[in-house]
């Protein structure tokens, strides 16, 4: 049996949130969400501006271009001598990618062929390709590129799809979603992305919660409307094969006609493979993790400790370069994508920023392309920052529950669908959920096929489309959030008890009572500093309390309290929620 003990030492509390403005993002009776500015003393101190940093400060020595369906790999002779000196001779050499797991991890590994010497072009015959140039010495130039053209099967399965009114181009779907950023820090350290949305019609929805922790329970709420514990016993996404079974909507969409896409921008850690088995079969009729994979054995630049160039570019841009191809290629066909990127924001809250100005280039360019004329696109994020400094304090506590989400409507969709549009900018002034998104994408089809059935989901009954009017007077429980995760328990403010700091330091000795009574070791560990304590507003009976804490071990954690108001007392321990380190660790 482990033996702990702890001991709860009163300190100063650096990071109490006191805000100004009272105003609220939402205010009814079942839901009462503050609105906070993007900018505030709290965030200034987490707010660090970078810049973006090219992989290479040469232009890229090969591309692919495809001409009449065929793709075709092309040398830029005439930029060669940025390789090589005059007297040198500059030598390339391709090789083709394919996936190639085990059996017991059949989602993880690709084979790449022997090398194979080429001129200035030559045409494709494998969908991923690989190259390396050398000068008469060593390796001066290598790079991945994966070509989009349209396979015989999906040809033949995009003249059989079944529209529902035969003079209408199909509704496609582009979801592009970089990973750990809430509505607010987009607006902190994404401010030309942010404008060009609002700007071009994009609808934001500041009252989006999260209805999990991770990655994984939210995006897959997303795609199968099922909460964690339904995901688990359903898809049962650490056995082989058994993802490849799990109800999720693409499936729905590629059996009903459509071409689909799915791409991450960091194989090991992809949302399927992370502590789980992944696929079996590819999920998507274009699935990039192979071209991931290819790219993951350039050389790697890290930033945040997060793999930020592959070779000569970053595997963000990658990713947008593959969202805006596939765009282009099903550009009057019907399509559903998700483009995923994860390696310019998930380990820092201020990171996003270096993409900043490529992001808001490639709205641009799709929209130029025609892209929001033919496509719902989705700009969103699976949840806030997680950890690190910002999880400190209140709006962070906020932040982390309040996830990006901006959806954009062709204007031929506003014009069929008027109600569904006044529908939808209503409900972004209303307290949705991921489940919503799960119902919205199913409206979708059932817009798009004939015969497609609309079916409620499992974990949230009661959700709804957002393009179906939802109720104002709406609750978390109504819309799938568990208690610990829901944002519409009013505004937290500073506990004025702090003074003698009797109520934090109740609160974090049962946290870490808690955190210690199932340990397997022994280890004498106490709280060493109260960081900060708050309690709901409210003129209810009831309410929560908020502590974060350090400990002797230099862990941060956050405890979430359900409480009695008078007389004051802690009635539930709702959430532990381990944060980071202290500072000085």
């Amino acid at each position: 049996m482990a033996l702990f003990i702890f001991l709860v030492i009163s300190a100063a509390l650096p990071f109490c949130f006191v805000a100004a403005d009272e105003d609220f993002i939402i205010n009814t009776s079942k839901c009462k969400l503050p609105n906070f500015p993007a900018f505030s003393e709290e965030t200034n101190r987490t707010h660090v501006p970078q810049n973006y940093t090219a992989c290479t400060n040469v232009e890229l020595l090969t591309y692919t271009k495809v001409v009449n369906n065929t793709a075709y790999l092309h040398i830029k002779r005439d930029i060669e001598l940025l390789y090589r000196s005059p007297d040198e001779e500059l030598s390339c050499y391709y090789s083709y990618v394919t996936r190639n797991g085990s059996e017991e991890e059949p989602d993880i590994g690709v084979s790449i062929s022997p090398a194979l010497k080429f001129n200035t072009s030559m045409r494709l015959t494998g969908d991923i390709v690989k190259v390396e140039c050398y000068n008469s010495y060593a390796l001066v130039y290598e790079n991945v590129h994966n070509p989009i053209t349209i396979s015989k099967t999906v040809d033949e399965k995009l003249k059989r799809f079944p529209r529902v009114n035969e003079d209408a181009l199909p509704i496609s779907v582009l979801l592009i979603v970089v990973d750990s950023v809430s509505r607010l820090n987009f607006a902190r350290t994404m401010p030309k992305t942010r404008n060009f949305l609002l700007d071009n019609g994009f609808v934001e929805f500041p009252g989006y919660n999260k209805i999990d922790d991770n990655t994984f329970p939210n995006f897959n709420a997303l795609l199968t409307g099922l909460n964690l514990k339904q995901s688990n016993s359903i898809c049962v996404p650490t056995k082989v094969g058994k993802l490849d079974e799990c109800p999720m909507i693409w499936y729905d969409f590629r059996r009903l006609g459509y071409v689909t896409a799915y791409g991450e921008d960091w194989a090991p850690v992809a949302t399927y493979n992370y502590l789980k088995k992944g696929f079996k079969n590819p999920p998507a009729d274009y699935y990039f993790k192979p071209y991931i994979e290819a790219t993951e054995t350039l050389n790697i630049t890290e930033k945040e400790g997060l793999p930020y160039c592959a070779g000569p570019e970053t595997e963000g841009e990658r990713i947008l370069h593959l969202a805006r191809d596939f765009s282009l290629t099903f550009k009057n066909q019907p399509s559903f994508g998700i483009f995923w990127m994860n390696t310019f924001s998930h380990n820092n809250v201020s990171t996003p920023i270096v993409m900043d100005e490529k992001m808001s280039d490639f709205f641009k360019r799709i929209r130029d392309d025609g892209i929001l004329n033919s496509s719902i696109v989705m700009f969103l994020s699976d949840h806030g920052m997680r950890f690190g400094d910002i999880r400190r304090t209140i709006q962070g506590w906020y932040e982390e529950r309040l996830p990006i989400l901006h959806v954009s409507l062709p204007e031929r969709f506003k014009t069929r669908f008027p109600g569904k549009y006044d529908n939808l900018k209503k409900n972004s002034k209303k307290f949705t959920s991921t489940y919503d998104v799960y119902m919205t994408l199913q409206d979708v089809l059932s817009m798009s096929v004939k015969g497609y059935n609309v079916t409620p989901s499992m974990a949230c009954p009661t959700c709804s489309s957002l393009f179906s009017d939802i109720t104002e007077e709406r609750s978390c429980e109504e819309a799938g959030v568990p208690e610990k995760w829901c944002t519409c328990v009013g505004r937290f403010n500073k506990d004025e008890t702090i003074i003698n700091g009797r109520r934090a330091n109740a609160a974090a000795g049962l946290a870490l009572s808690e955190i210690t009574r199932n340990a397997q070791e022994y280890e004498f560990v106490y709280v060493s500093r109260i960081l900060s304590a708050s309690i709901s507003s409210g003129s209810d009976s009831h309410g929560y309390y908020l502590v974060v804490f350090e400990t002797s071990t230099w862990s941060v954690y956050q405890a979430l309290f359900k409480i009695r108001r008078e007389p004051f007392g802690f009635l539930k321990l709702i959430q532990i929620l381990w944060i980071g380190y202290s500072y000085e660790q």
